[in-house]
């Protein structure tokens, strides 16, 4: 008996996007940034060359999903020089690109560069926070106030309804807020009032009685550590 010939080697399995994709991503999604009422001054005003910049752009996201490495800039300074940058100019940019990346046809193109984006979003307004040094509540305990315990790590599907709405901690009892991942938004709702979004990393300091209350602004984790004299 002969032996069975060898089985066919499996054809390569093609890319689920491509270059033109990417292309047509970063095409349309700056279009509709230079157009924007809020975004496009913004932008406008910073970028000389358009189609350089999209080329730029280009590179940049090739090398984000499709690992081309052609990219060779250093986007987070840049954008940490810019003066009255905003949360909400973030969402803004967000909204805009889930929206662009939502007309492609490609779901698991979608999938991916949104939650790339999220994770930029995050980042750049973190790094942001700390070049422009802008206020922030406290994150320190005070002297004497020590850790007693820990509460479960929330996330957008565990996070309590309780937690959504004002609420405090006990008489004498601290809590030590850390973010782990994404981007949460706490208030204080008790006067003198305050709020600050918060990105991986950052932590804002519970007093006693305080009402207050958190919401996610891009999903992620936290954790509380509760304290006491």
């Amino acid at each position: 008996m002969f032996p069975p010939a060898p089985a066919e080697p499996p054809a390569p399995t093609a890319a689920p996007y491509t270059e033109d994709d990417i292309h047509r991503l970063v095409h349309r999604f700056y279009a509709k940034v230079r157009q924007d009422e809020v975004l496009g001054p913004i932008f406008n005003a910073r970028v000389a060359d358009w189609d350089r910049h999209l080329e730029m752009l280009c590179d940049f996201w090739s090398s984000l999903v499709l690992g081309t490495r052609r990219f060779k800039g250093a986007p987070i300074p840049a954008h940490a020089r810019i003066p009255d940058l905003s949360w909400p100019l973030f969402q803004r940019w967000l909204a805009l690109f889930h929206g662009t990346s939502a007309e492609l046809g490609c779901p698991a193109l979608q999938t991916q560069v949104d939650a790339m984006a999220e994770r930029i979003a995050a980042k750049l307004w973190s790094v942001w926070q700390q070049r422009a040094a802008i206020p922030s509540l406290p994150g320190t305990l005070p002297e004497g106030v020590r850790p007693y315990k820990d509460s479960p790590v929330f996330t957008p599907e565990n996070l309590p309804d309780a937690l959504k709405a004002a609420h405090s901690t006990k008489a004498g009892t601290w809590g030590l807020l850390k973010v782990h991942a994404g981007v949460l938004r706490f208030t204080l709702d008790d006067a003198p009032g305050g709020e600050a979004v918060l990105t991986a990393g950052q932590q804002v300091l519970i007093e006693p009685q305080v009402r207050h209350h958190v919401a996610f602004e891009l999903p992620g984790s936290f954790q509380i550590t509760f304290c006491r004299a």
